[in-house]
């Protein structure tokens, strides 16, 4: 019973966390605002994370397990292209819908929050990005990767002009959905992304083979 009330506590604070640090940034947010937001006392929200830094760090590790659980469910893609596609609804979806995602893009930009030296690379990043920009690029770069084994992916010389392309569009899905836009909105722009995409990644004709709109919510 201890341990439940104590990790409900904890709950609250990361998710009262991530909403301070998705409003205001890492500077703009203080702790008693984060205590008084979760309706704890500081001595509580110290129990659970030794300062800022760690609150911020437990948000965004929350974030990206959000972001992995939802790569790895069962109803997610039929293929490595298709999981993909559906990654970019997820995530246009957690950006208008999650606080805890939007922290932690946001906390990739305001990097002074990490004092502890980072890994050159994020595990699963991509060369080159940093933060929670790093983890979904790295999430894209596997399944792009895994597309081109599964042979999903026209052979192009080089191979890599298409590829950087999704990749850049996909990255981008943060910056264009992230304040504002109606689902309605989002779901379009999306498909009207992908149907433009697709002829130009797999085969001549193999565009229909692809579900280049949302699924049905699955139930809980």
């Amino acid at each position: 019973m201890v341990q439940e009330r104590s990790e409900r506590t904890r709950g609250r604070l990361v998710a009262a966390g991530a909403a301070l640090f998705d409003r205001r940034g890492y500077a703009g947010a203080t702790l008693g605002e984060i205590a008084g937001a979760a309706g704890v006392t500081k001595g509580a929200l110290y129990f659970h994370f030794a300062s800022k830094e760690d609150l911020a760090r437990a948000v965004f590790e929350q974030a990206e397990r959000s972001l992995r659980t939802a790569c790895a469910a069962p109803h997610f893609g039929s293929s490595p292209l298709q999981a993909l596609i559906d990654a970019g609804y997820w995530l246009v979806d957690a950006l208008g819908s999650d606080a805890v995602i939007r922290a932690a893009f946001r906390l990739g930009r305001d990097g002074e929050w990490q004092t502890e030296p980072r890994p050159a690379q994020p595990p699963g990043g991509f060369a080159g990005m940093q933060g929670f920009q790093g983890v979904w690029a790295g999430v894209v770069r596997d399944l792009l990767f895994g597309a081109r084994r599964a042979g999903e992916l026209r052979d192009r010389s080089g191979g890599f002009g298409p590829e950087t392309l999704v990749l850049a569009a996909a990255c981008g899905l943060e910056v264009v959905f992230v304040d504002g836009c109606p689902t309605e909105e989002r779901a379009r722009r999306v498909g009207a992304l992908w149907d433009w995409l697709l002829p130009c990644l797999v085969p001549p004709g193999g565009s229909g083979g692809y579900r280049t709109r949302p699924t049905a919510p699955q139930p809980a």
